[in-house]
């Protein structure tokens, strides 16, 4: 195994210079386009609770590797725009065939660093309390199943591709002294009575990030120590609503990290957090955190390893976690053919931002067809412990993902991928259901009941 790990690592390429992993530039009818690379966003997140407004003062460092116009994300109109010190403005920007939208800066800037800073306020997700506590719950949720809903809901972000260090300084005005919670898989500095700053790792990404602020105490809260089989003591926090789902959910994280850290190895995350929310919710997976009903606990977990550990630069490279976390969902089968005749799964566009929500059953599927071509060499667990411990904290594709897999069970594996993955969709493809419950659909009114 520490051959295979060693030549692994051989395959990697820079985790933090992934302009590489960017769609093509293209010219769009503002000018020529072209993908960035972030190096740090710092995010001043103001808490009006007199004016009931959430305002958020944005610095991002970015380099260009090409002349033109950048490209970025944010769904709330910016305001107050400069580029390098000198005012700009932000325009919407539809990707080619209209696969999805984002924004870019209207204005060309040659290769090299540059600073880019602006405005904005959010509504999504954040409530201000209308009672003598004066206090705010507000939360990043994100989901992955519909495209334009990772960070760039709140606060300007690149694309999944990247990965750069990101600050929230939270700041909340109206009041002298505020009782503020956080949980978060960041690190948490309280600056005075109303203001907190929490850093993230630079290896993020737009989906990585975890952030919940709400009033101190309104949530039940466990912290304990988690022992990793290499010796770490792990941070954990549980929160739930409950007092007793608090409980239920520190048992079940235990059994859960025995299992994962015996199949794919120690734990790769500094920490682990974990909301639990409502039954039959489902839920989202973070970097070392998610917020989950208990049903859909375990299938999150597994994503730290495989979404949020080894994790997928676009829409098209998203069915791979889902994949083999719905794999292990069906109690890891090993079938010697595949289920359905093709699918596109991970043929779409390569400006497609979502996972294709087909990966669950199809992704499976393929998982179960991959161990049994795999079973005399280990079988698909032994790859994916060792293509964990060689990519934990980088960003991967389907083609890297494809290149791993040949490379260390020495087969060609261009015809099934080409048919499964890449290939024309069939109707027992189309015809396999298209939603899972650990990621069940939840509207607005329901993720802001949980904040």
């Amino acid at each position: 195994m520490k051959m295979t790990l060693a030549i692994l690592t051989l395959l990697s390429t820079s985790a933090w210079a992934n302009l590489h992993l960017a769609p093509p530039d293209f010219v769009s009818k503002s000018g020529r386009s072209v993908f960035v690379d972030f190096k740090t966003a710092q995010y001043d997140v103001t808490y009006d609770l007199e004016n009931k407004i959430t305002t958020v003062r944005s610095t991002i460092v970015f380099e260009a590797e090409k002349t033109g116009k950048p490209i970025f994300d944010l769904v709330p109109n910016p305001k107050n725009v400069t580029l390098d010190g000198v005012a700009t403005r932000v325009v919407a920007l539809d990707f080619p065939d209209k696969i999805s939208k984002a924004r870019l800066v209207d204005t060309f800037v040659d290769p090299g660093e540059h600073v880019l800073k602006m405005e904005n306020t959010f509504k999504a997700n954040v409530r201000y309390h209308d009672n003598n506590t004066f206090n705010v719950s507000s939360a990043f949720w994100i989901r992955d199943l519909k495209e334009r809903m990772f960070l760039e809901q709140y606060v300007p972000s690149n694309l999944e591709f990247d990965q750069y260090q990101m600050t929230i300084n939270a700041k909340f005005v109206g009041v002298k002294k505020i009782d503020q919670e956080f949980f978060t898989n960041g690190v948490v500095t309280k600056n005075s009575p109303t203001s907190w700053t929490i850093v993230y790792p630079d290896y993020f990404t737009a989906s990585s990030l975890y952030y919940h602020t709400t009033r101190q105490g309104s949530l039940r809260r466990m912290d304990y120590n988690y022992l990793s089989v290499n010796g770490r003591e792990i941070p954990v926090t549980v929160y739930t609503p409950w007092y007793l789902a608090t409980s239920d959910f520190k048992k079940y994280s235990e059994e859960i990290f025995a299992e994962l850290e015996a199949d794919y190895g120690p734990w790769g995350h500094p920490s682990f957090v974990a909301y639990g929310t409502l039954p039959g919710t489902g839920g989202m997976e973070h970097s070392g955190a998610t917020q989950t009903s208990l049903g859909a606990f375990d299938h999150e977990m597994l994503h730290s390893y495989f979404a949020k550990g080894v994790m997928p630069s676009n829409g098209n490279s998203g069915w791979i976690d889902e994949a083999i976390a719905s794999w292990r969902d069906r109690g890891y089968l090993r079938l010697p053919t595949v289920s359905f005749g093709g699918s596109d799964i991970g043929g779409q566009s390569v400006y497609k931002r979502n996972t294709d929500d087909r990966s669950y059953a199809l992704g499976a599927a393929f998982m179960a067809y991959l161990d049994y071509r795999l079973q005399n060499i280990g079988g698909l667990k032994a790859f994916l412990r060792g293509y964990f411990a060689a990519y934990n904290h980088m960003v991967i594709t389907e083609q890297h993902f494809k290149n791993n897999l040949e490379f260390f069970s020495g087969m060609d594996l261009t015809h099934e991928f080409d048919t499964y993955i890449w290939g024309t969709n069939t109707p027992d493809a189309e015809g396999l259901s298209k939603q899972s419950h650990h990621h069940a659909p939840m509207t607005e009114a329901q993720l802001k009941s949980i904040l």
